[in-house]
Order: structure tokens, then C-alpha cells, then sequence
């Protein structure tokens, strides 16, 4: 006999999750419960489902989802018992997970364990998830391959006044929302999923030193 709870079955995740604690932020910040977190934004799902969904063994899973459910991260919206066997499910908590500023302001206790492990959380996934996309095909490094397989990795330098830069801020800020408002339907053909990276912030330019090059005493030939 299959018995269900339906109390929390119509859970719907709120919009922001603020990271407050550095435990938190540990917690958050390993890419494979990244992984099992982005998982969990669509909808409910069983750990074998996210295994299934990860190429992994359930077995390997149930430590992080305790972990993030611990954490408040993730949580249990459904128990059913079948079989005699208790299932539950999981979602995520929010669809956006931020950290709180305070966290990473210089001299404050751990302030760099803090910075550390917020672009961990940012960057490590990051990798990870453009090496699967390049070793599945999804993305496609040739030259002259289809825009829609290309990767878009680029750094630029330049000098904003104060009003520049809140104005890019903005524009930026509105983009990313266009993107995120993009939705092709799930069943219409050659639809993917796509990831976009943004970075914008204040820097204090480091000059570069050239590899020293003992036969030319031009610095552009040590390029």
C-alpha cells in the first residue's frame, strides 16, 4: 500500500534565500550540491530521481542532501511510503540564493574565509559545468562553430565616472532579468538550457611585468 503526506505538497520555493553564516556558505558553495540544488528548482524530486538526473549513485547523494536540508537549503515537501519503504521529496528552498554583504566586508572576523568560499560558490561550478558542455559536445570550441554551441568568454578593461558605472550597473542588471525571462518551451525541438556569467566591479589596475628576455630589449617581443 502507498501512503502519501500531502501537507507540504504545494511548497513553492520563495524568491531569495539569504546566506547568512559561513557554515551555510560552506555548505552552499560545493559544486556537486550546487548541482543538486539546480536540480531542485524546477520542481520536487527523490534523491534517486537526482542521481538518475547526475549519473550518480543515489548512495553518493544522501550525505549532501542531508547536509543542504539541514542548512535550510533544500527541503521536504512530500513523504510517501511504498512499499514499506519511506520516499520523500525535495526542492529547493528559493530560486535565487544570494550572501549576505556583511559577510565579506574586509576586517571582520574570517572576512576572507567569507570572499573565499562566495567565489568558490561562483566560479568553481562555473568550470566544472563548461567542461561537461565542452566533453558532451554541447559546446562546440571550432572557430567557425554555431553560435548557438559557442561559448562567450571575454575580459574588458575600462574607466567608468561614478554615474557610468551605476548606469552600466542598471543595464546590466535589466539584461540579465531579459535573460532570465527567456523561456523556450521544454518540448519544442533544439531547445537547451544556457548559462550566463556576468562580473562587473571596480578594480586597481596591477602593471604587468613582462617574462624577462635576455636577447631583446623591447618588452613587446616578450610577449
Amino acid at each position: 500500500m502507498d501512503d502519501a503526506n500531502p501537507e507540504s505538497g504545494s511548497f513553492e520555493p520563495a524568491e531569495q534565500f539569504v546566506i547568512t553564516t559561513l557554515e551555510t556558505l560552506k555548505v552552499f558553495s560545493d559544486p556537486l550540491r550546487q548541482q543538486i540544488l539546480e536540480s531542485l528548482l524546477d520542481g520536487a524530486k527523490t534523491v534517486k530521481q537526482i542521481a538518475a538526473e547526475l549519473d550518480l549513485a543515489p548512495t553518493k547523494l544522501y550525505y549532501h542532501i542531508n547536509l543542504l536540508d539541514e542548512h535550510q537549503l533544500i527541503r521536504v515537501t512530500e513523504t510517501r511510503i511504498i512499499s514499506g519503504i519511506i520516499e520523500k521529496h525535495y526542492r529547493a528552498t528559493a530560486r535565487n540564493f544570494d550572501i549576505r554583504r556583511s559577510l565579506l566586508i574586509p576586517g571582520q572576523r574570517d572576512a576572507d574565509d567569507h570572499l573565499d568560499e562566495a567565489l568558490n560558490a561562483i566560479l568553481e561550478p562555473v568550470r566544472q559545468d563548461i567542461h561537461r558542455g565542452v566533453a558532451h559536445g554541447l559546446i562546440d570550441m571550432a572557430d567557425d562553430a554555431p553560435k548557438h554551441h559557442k561559448i562567450l568568454l571575454r575580459r574588458a578593461f575600462t574607466r567608468l565616472s561614478p554615474a557610468q558605472a551605476e548606469q552600466f550597473f542598471d543595464r546590466l542588471e535589466a539584461l540579465i532579468r531579459e535573460f532570465e525571462a527567456l523561456k523556450g518551451g521544454t518540448d519544442s525541438p533544439g531547445v537547451e538550457q544556457y548559462r550566463l556569467l556576468v562580473g562587473l566591479y571596480p578594480t586597481k589596475a596591477q602593471p604587468i611585468t613582462p617574462p624577462h628576455n635576455s636577447n631583446s630589449n623591447n618588452s613587446d617581443d616578450a610577449r
